[in-house]
């Protein structure tokens, strides 16, 4: 079974035990397409920073999807002792972090990415964010330090035309792509595009994947859009 059919099955099942679990479950449904290129090309020095949503990327960094259902459930045995939940659960052995603070890991992806220049590793750090999170200040801010410092860093936007369930057209009046290019970072659409981005280790770096939330926004609450 490929990665994506692997990943889909693992969420329907969380899907259909969302309304045992205490806290806030975000999936991934209709977003494979970003897990898939970073289970395929991320190297295991690599650094990546996630979202709420960010069960697929996790388990394409090497997680162990046991230990993340058992972080789901409040176990001892989770990633983080049960205290973390969906949201905000982090595995420094794979140097993966995620967090429930929308667009929140942007500067700590650039801090990091910082740290690996001056260390001069080989490793690149990806800060995976959704098309909200280009709302808040701190990404351009460290889009900006990234472009003037050529830092190994590279944003992936999963776009799926929502935050929560306020439409893009309602949110933003220019495309994305054009606003981040002109900070002279580059940028490409698509899965394909992305793969070019993470083959080549281009940074500094923005893909936007275009996706379709195929779930609620979070647990068992009904969509509004």
């Amino acid at each position: 079974m490929k990665f994506r059919e692997r990943l889909r099955v693992y969420e329907l099942l969380l899907q259909d035990r969302m309304r045992e679990f205490a806290c806030p479950v975000h999936l991934c449904l209709g977003q494979e397409d970003v897990p898939e290129a970073l289970h395929d090309l991320l190297r295991p020095e690599d650094w990546l920073y996630s979202t709420h949503r960010s069960h697929g990327h996790y388990i394409a960094k090497g997680g162990d999807p046991e230990q993340l259902l058992a972080e789901i459930e409040g176990r001892e045995d989770g990633i983080n002792g049960g205290f973390s939940g969906s949201q905000s659960f982090s595995d420094p052995a794979l140097r993966f972090h995620s967090t429930a603070i929308v667009g929140g890991l942007s500067g700590a992806a650039a801090g990091t990415a910082v740290a690996l220049k001056m260390q001069r590793s080989n490793a690149l750090v990806i800060c995976c964010l959704g098309d909200g999170a280009t709302e808040q200040g701190v990404f351009w801010e460290s889009l900006n330090w990234a472009v003037l410092h050529a830092l190994p860093l590279v944003w992936v936007c999963e776009n799926n035309g929502y935050s929560v369930h306020a439409p893009l057209s309602e949110r933003q009046g220019t495309p994305l792509l054009s606003r981040v290019g002109s900070f002279r970072a580059t940028v490409a659409r698509g899965a394909e595009g992305l793969r070019t981005i993470l083959r080549g280790r281009t940074a500094p770096a923005f893909g936007e994947v275009p996706c379709e939330r195929r779930c609620n926004h979070v647990s068992a609450m009904e969509d509004l859009r």
